[in-house]
């Protein structure tokens, strides 16, 4: 899920959007006009603030048809949460991307952040799944919200995270972290900190909050946060005696210290380096491929148009 989820992240910050409708994908009529069609052009991106779930699929596997009148039935009943489905016949590449390895394949999207449905294709289990996803993004949502901003209070200007110790460590997945910490009081540190931190921030893909999305957005690979020691007295506690100190997180794994001072070069050449030591979990991508002949996919593509 990790591998899917950092993958989901890159993908997520290519040139895409989920406004303008879905007239950027091709509309096989598969489905009903209540489930949108999507593919890389109109895509749930790290910005979009709705919940969606997308189903990948494949219309020349039986499973898909088998399901279809259930993921039908959610998408009448789905309440705030989007519903899409992406055609893997009509996108091969994109799904091929986004590491689907059999149809159909379900997801809870939001922000950036993924969640593979596991359970069986009915409406209960999908509706179920759908309200245990929406819980957990706004779980994840909370843990980064923090009063202490220090100097990364400007949401127009930084790109940097602010932290609190209370909620530490923020969210790893679906991708890694940098965090700095620091204690201020001293100009010229409080100046190099913060514009390198945003520096690094920007380089892997973060904007700040209220900036609004730039055509040259680059893809999110990791976040950038900064803890402000000098209110919240419990740094310790995470095993941070000395500032600035600056640690990168990954999921199932020690954090790591960045042994330098703190220059923006140096700083991206370590990160680099510590998003290559991350173990490749991600299997090689597939071709979805057909279980049924050209004439059984017509008969049931003609029935489920008669259905919609």
């Amino acid at each position: 899920l990790l591998a899917a989820a950092v993958l989901l992240g890159a993908e997520a910050g290519k040139k895409k959007s989920t406004k303008g409708g879905s007239k950027s994908c091709a509309h096989t009529g598969f489905y009903s006009k209540k489930i949108v069609p999507l593919c890389e052009a109109h895509f749930p991106d790290d910005a979009s603030k709705h919940l969606w779930l997308v189903q990948f699929y494949h219309t020349g596997i039986q499973k898909v048809y088998d399901q279809r009148e259930e993921y039908e039935k959610f998408a009448r009943n789905s309440g705030d949460a989007k519903v899409g489905a992406v055609d893997c016949a009509q996108n091969v590449e994109f799904c091929a991307k986004q590491g689907i390895r059999e149809a159909p394949t379900t997801r809870a999207i939001s922000r950036g952040r993924v969640r593979d449905f596991a359970g069986e294709h009915t409406f209960e289990h999908f509706e179920a799944f759908a309200a245990e996803s929406a819980k957990r993004f706004k779980e994840m949502e909370e843990a980064l919200k923090c009063n202490e901003k220090g100097l990364f209070s400007d949401a127009l200007k930084d790109a940097t995270v602010p932290l609190c110790t209370k909620s530490f460590p923020p969210p790893l997945e679906p991708v890694p972290w940098v965090v700095g910490f620091y204690e201020t009081g001293d100009h010229n540190k409080d100046k190099t900190i913060r514009k390198t931190l945003n520096r690094v921030a920007e380089k892997y893909g973060n904007l700040p909050p209220k900036k609004i999305e730039a055509s040259s957005k680059k893809p999110l690979k990791m976040r950038v946060g900064a803890v402000d020691c000098t209110k919240q007295t419990d740094c310790e506690s995470l095993g941070i005696t000395t500032f600035p100190t600056i640690r990168f997180y990954r999921s199932g794994a020690e954090p790591t210290t960045f042994d330098s001072f703190v220059d923006k070069d140096e700083l991206k050449q370590w990160a680099d380096a510590q998003l290559k030591s991350i173990p490749e979990e991600t299997p090689p991508p597939v071709e979805l491929k057909a279980d049924m002949s050209e004439d059984e996919q017509k008969a049931k593509q003609a029935e489920a148009q008669e259905a919609s």
